[in-house]
């Protein structure tokens, strides 16, 4: 009755062993594949697309009376973010989105590269059955520009924002708070910023996607602040426009 604890021939302790760090190595090759594909940059597609919706925001905003941009406030900001956000899906009452980040040139004065950055927030403004809402944050001093390539901004507690003045009320009607104010909010949702500051935005560097766009190891800081780094082509159209408007033009 011995051969009843003896093994088969070939599948003793050794193939046993053999076998289990086969399996070991097949889910240590499966856990580095996919954390490779979460790490792995944005496609240029995607980082395109990114640019063209910034551009579009741009557009959008400035082509309505009701929510342009002044050129007086382009001419004195010091950076300003295209933002795209989604309402809901996240949690309840939240938004996320990305935008795009230009910053001046503190030494010529002159709108830079873009960079991208995250946004999102528990809570901005009016939101009530509204999907999707594109907003431009331009900011009027270097520190708050500092902060939203460096590190999260916090709309509310880092730079309260308030509503911008629009090009059809600035020569009639200045605003009180634009002038001390650092960030000035601007959106396609007409009348959804009117009085009402943003009290829970905030925005956060996409170190990932903008490097991969530059193919470059600095990270955004180093990089919206250059004179040295090219502008992209694809980039070529955004910063056209975002001069035009800022030169006057309508």
């Amino acid at each position: 009755m011995l051969w009843l604890n003896r093994l088969p021939t070939g599948k003793g302790p050794s193939h046993i062993t053999h076998m289990k760090q086969i399996t070991r190595n097949a889910f240590l090759l499966l856990g580095i594949a996919i954390v490779t594909s979460l790490s792995a940059a944005p496609k240029r597609e995607k980082l395109v697309e990114r640019l063209v919706t910034g551009e579009y925001v741009l557009e959008e905003i400035m082509a309505d009376t009701g929510t342009a941009i002044p050129a007086s406030i382009l001419q004195d900001a010091h950076g300003i973010l295209l933002t795209i956000n989604y309402r809901g899906g996240f949690f309840i009452g939240g938004h996320a989105g990305t935008g795009i980040l230009i910053a001046k040139n503190p030494l010529t004065g002159e709108w830079g590269v873009p960079a991208f950055v995250k946004t999102g927030g528990a809570n901005i403004g009016l939101q009530l059955g509204i999907k999707e809402f594109d907003t431009i944050y331009v900011i009027m001093d270097s520190d708050t520009v500092r902060k939203a390539y460096s590190g999260r901004l916090d709309f509310g507690a880092d730079a309260a924002a308030v509503a911008g003045p629009i090009f059809s009320a600035t020569e009639s009607r200045p605003s009180i708070d634009y002038q001390t104010a650092k960030i000035l909010v601007y959106t396609s949702k007409k009348g959804l910023y009117a009085g009402v500051a943003v009290k829970a935005g905030w925005v956060a560097p996409d170190n990932k996607a903008t490097q991969a766009l530059y193919d470059t190891s600095y990270r955004i800081p180093e990089i919206v602040l250059s004179d040295w780094f090219e502008l992209p082509p694809e980039a070529v159209a955004l910063l056209q426009r975002l001069n035009y408007y800022t030169e006057g033009g309508r």
